[in-house]
């Protein structure tokens, strides 16, 4: 059992393997200055299955665009013996003591600039390890590392080379612009961009808590019925007092749909950049199921409770009907609730108003227990029926 479930793994991990390696991931190495010309070296990471591939020397003067060396690759003597070495991530200009650098503070990406040789520094551009999260979530997985940093006091021109993240520069104007590295570019936000599945996920919960409070109340009043009227004298009614289940088969339905959209969005990661994911789709899917879910729902209650003339007009009838329709109700309203309780801080994550997806989703989760235990303890407190 043992042997064939490491099999299993293997594979998965030979296959997982096989498809990262299908697209080139350009890195940028390191960086050199001279002449009032910026070089920077990129390993291309070639791969026969793509065509995603760069000059591995690339140059710029005025940091708006970089260009591929084609041909003649070689440095200019004058700049070559200026290479600085790997990491280096701080420069200062001795006669101005202006100074930058580049840090990584709570896993994100900083630089700062430093008037008085690196006594203070001022971030002058940076990007979150949330909006990196947003980044990787929305448009495939592009891990940075910090490789070299490079500041040419003559031109003001600041170069950072963050690996397969791209070249990031900063002029003396005061600009800053990430090149990907012939990549496709990533937002730092965009409404709806980024949830792939979570608004199926979240409808899958929202509809299971409106279940469960339109179950709680119907289970009270059955109860009640049998301890005032005995389970035989009433089991006429208490059967009608009952929610058709339809929610369960349904649920499954839409958790599928997600897990199998979350395995289509891993395998296009996994085989290059794929399009910005957005949650629209999903949820569109999620609002209509709550919808149809109600309105069947409504339909089957008011099958349920058809009867003649003479069966309701028996004792408890109409309480009873009239309890399991507001059940019904408050159950619905239960589910749409929740259902903006989990999506809102969702959907803020993406706008960068919440930065974290972590604090998203607990403030998600957070709130949608306090819109469930709300109903719950508020339909305990009120009678089953009437005295």
């Amino acid at each position: 059992m043992h042997q064939r479930a490491l099999l299993i793994i293997v594979l998965l991990a030979v296959a997982a393997a096989g498809c990262s390696a299908g697209f080139s991931r350009p890195r940028a190495q390191s960086l050199v200055s001279g002449d009032g010309v910026m070089y920077a070296l990129v390993d291309p990471d070639a791969s026969p299955n793509t065509a995603t591939t760069i000059p591995p020397l690339q140059t710029t003067t005025d940091g708006r665009s970089w260009t591929g060396v084609v041909g003649d690759r070689s440095l200019p003597a004058s700049v070559g013996i200026d290479l600085n070495k790997a990491g280096v991530v701080q420069q200062c200009d001795d006669a101005t003591g202006v100074c930058f650098r580049v840090i990584s503070p709570d896993d994100g990406i900083q630089l700062d600039r430093s008037s008085d040789a690196g006594q203070s520094w001022e971030p002058v551009w940076s990007v979150t390890s949330g909006r990196l999260d947003f980044q990787n979530r929305c448009c495939g997985s592009r891990s940075f590392a910090i490789r070299d940093l490079e500041y040419d006091p003559s031109t003001g021109l600041v170069a950072v080379a963050l690996a397969e993240y791209g070249l990031l520069t900063y002029d003396a104007e005061g600009t800053a612009r990430i090149d990907s590295l012939g990549r496709p570019e990533r937002p730092q936000s965009g409404f709806m961009v980024g949830l792939f599945v979570e608004p199926l996920f979240a409808a899958v919960l929202a509809l299971a808590i409106g279940w469960i409070t339109t179950e709680q109340q119907l289970s009270r009043v059955r109860h009640e019925l049998v301890s005032r009227f005995g389970t035989d004298d009433h089991t006429w009614l208490t059967r009608r007092v009952r929610q058709v289940p339809i929610l369960l088969p349904l649920v499954f339905f839409v958790g599928l749909a997600g897990v199998m959209a979350a395995a289509w969005r891993v395998t296009q990661t996994a085989e290059g950049d794929p399009s910005r994911a957005t949650g629209w789709a999903a949820l569109v899917i999620g609002v209509v199921f709550i919808i149809a879910i109600s309105v069947a729902g409504r339909l089957i209650l008011r099958r349920q409770w058809a009867a003649d003339p003479e069966t309701a007009s028996r004792a408890f009838f109409e309480p009873a009907r009239r309890k399991a329709h507001r059940a019904h109700a408050i159950g619905t309203v239960s589910a749409v609730l929740s259902y903006l309780a989990l999506m809102v801080p969702l959907a803020l994550w993406t706008t960068a108003s919440i930065d974290a997806f972590a604090d998203a989703a607990k403030l998600a989760v957070g709130g949608t227990a306090v819109v469930a235990a709300a109903f719950w303890i508020w339909e305990a407190t009120t009678p089953p029926l009437p005295d």
